[in-house]
């Protein structure tokens, strides 16, 4: 995939119900929308001039905020579209948390991710495929995609387990969330390193998905 979901905090009234705290909530959104605003205009520059070629005082310029505000929000330009990377694979972990109980693994898996390929509700941001090409391709920012995937391993090892048949603490579900989490992300690498007139094997991502999760076992034997 940053930019979390938002998080609606809630509060206890006297009668023992809850309400939402809509204070937090607008705060949180209008945090998400400055984050987005500032990934939306560092892709474009990084797109259009190169990462290296592109400072934190033109992203901030673009975004129409100060640096001030930029680096309250970011600490550094490797940073901004680290929302997208979160939002992405959470979209997918939900996904996945939705598919129908009793459907194979591996192929909830694989409905889950072509799911949120398709959907992409960031690309209106950066392309899909652009996206793909900055996390590839500058270092900085494809350090904080592995840092980001493998911190979200953590939240879809319950989902992934409980499917599997795993305990979620256990050892076993850990090694499967980070595995699929690998799979997935090397599956990505690869689709924007293929070329789309070769006739030789799949290039789009859905395929390649399908590909990479035909090797992975899920669960005991």
């Amino acid at each position: 995939m940053p930019v979390c979901a938002t998080v609606l905090m809630c509060v206890k009234t006297h009668s023992g119900g809850d309400v939402i705290d809509r204070e937090q909530s607008l705060t949180d959104r209008r945090r998400q929308a400055v984050r987005l605003d500032i990934a939306a205009s560092a892709a474009r520059l990084f797109l259009d001039r190169g990462f290296d070629a592109t400072s934190v005082d033109d992203i901030a310029r673009a975004a129409g905020i100060s640096v001030r505000t930029f680096y309250r929000h970011c600490d550094a330009k490797e940073d901004t579209l680290t929302p997208i990377i979160v939002a992405g694979i959470r979209d997918f972990v939900g996904y996945l948390a939705a598919r129908p109980e009793q459907e194979p693994v591996e192929t909830a898996v694989h409905a889950a991710f072509v799911e949120a390929f398709r959907r992409d509700s960031y690309a209106h941001i950066v392309p899909t495929r652009d996206l793909f090409v900055l996390l590839t391709s500058v270092p900085g920012i494809r350090a904080r995609w592995m840092v980001a995937a493998n911190d979200l391993a953590d939240e879809l090892r319950p989902v992934i387990g409980a499917r599997a048949g795993l305990d979620p603490q256990s050892l076993e579900a850990r090694l499967l969330s980070h595995t699929l989490i690998g799979a997935l992300t090397v599956t990505l690498e690869h689709w924007v390193t293929c070329d789309p007139d070769d006739p030789s094997g799949p290039v789009d991502a859905p395929s390649l998905a399908a590909s990479a999760l035909s090797v992975i076992r899920f669960g005991r034997p």
